[in-house]
């Protein structure tokens, strides 16, 4: 089995038009409790892709009721991807936990980053990333309409310590949040010198 990436995603914005987007773009059919890819393009596209297995059709055609690869390809990235999201009318209350295969789905922050710039180009999307296996584990900022940054954490997760310091872990996501913020300030002093 892949290895898995979770991704901790924060929406920073004023409007509660991007609430809105996010709950649209996270809706999930009756009886299911989180959004997978598919939903996330049908959402986007308007489309009603299914897999195989779980549809009535008895003509299912991969060619027709499942999008192409490079549709996949452009807003999803990785060959899985499920999202627990808890919608919040002020966006940054909105909570956005993406798993995926292998990597962190740059595509879909990419996806996410176009929608809502469009909504509030002020927009900011930062957040952090971790393998199961701690490697790579690392941050991201998409602000504005045209800026993004991502970043691995440039230290080897010690399991061995991890072991025997019972705040090894809580260490290592405080020196995550840090090189989020990090990043954050970087886009924050850029977005100034461009102001001048």
């Amino acid at each position: 089995m892949a290895n898995e990436m979770s991704t901790y995603i924060t929406i920073v914005s004023d409007k509660k038009e991007v609430a809105d987007k996010l709950q649209e773009i996270f809706k999930t059919e009756e009886g299911k409790y989180e959004t997978n890819a598919l939903d996330i393009i049908n959402n986007i596209k308007g489309t009603d892709y299914s897999f195989s297995n779980e549809t009535t059709k008895e003509d299912w055609d991969g060619e027709v009721d499942f999008p192409s690869d490079d549709l996949w390809d452009e807003l999803i990235g990785p060959k899985w991807l499920y999202v627990d999201y808890e919608h919040s009318d002020e966006p940054k209350y909105c909570n956005i936990v993406v798993r995926s295969a292998w990597h962190v789905p740059i595509p879909f922050l990419q996806t996410l980053h176009t929608i809502l710039s469009k909504i509030d180009n002020d927009i900011i999307i930062r957040g952090t990333y971790e393998d199961e296996s701690y490697d790579p584990s690392g941050a991201f900022v998409y602000g504005g309409t045209d800026y993004d940054d991502m970043e691995d954490l440039d230290e080897e997760y010690d399991w061995d310590e991890a072991e025997e310091d019972d705040f090894y872990t809580e260490n290592w996501h405080d020196m995550l949040a840090e090189l989020e913020q990090s990043l954050v300030d970087a886009y924050l002093e850029y977005k100034d010198e461009e102001a001048e």
